[in-house]
């Protein structure tokens, strides 16, 4: 990993750190959790279509915290190259 593309991965990291102590974020992703639990449980037996397609909004807004969590993630560990790299140049520059 170069340099740029470490601390361009670290700023996006930072972003999505905010998004995630976002409020209003937090509480969306609550209440819409929520609703479609909600609505799965009062969906009508023969109705299997509906219960898919709210099978599939609760695995999109997972899929989607979990794209935030991974942009943090990736941000840590571009943190640690770019460390592990400026510790190498300072040891290269000891010799």
């Amino acid at each position: 990993m170069n340099e740029g593309k470490a601390r361009e991965d670290m700023a996006r990291a930072e972003k999505a750190e905010a998004v995630l102590r976002n409020e209003i974020f937090v509480e969306s992703f609550d209440y819409l959790e929520k609703e479609f639990t909600q609505a799965w449980k009062k969906s009508a037996v023969g109705d299997s279509e509906a219960r898919e397609r709210l099978y599939m909004l609760c695995q999109n807004l997972e899929a989607l915290k979990g794209y935030i969590y991974k942009v943090v993630e990736d941000g840590k560990m571009a943190k640690a190259a770019l460390q592990e790299l400026q510790n190498r140049q300072q040891f290269e520059k000891r010799k």
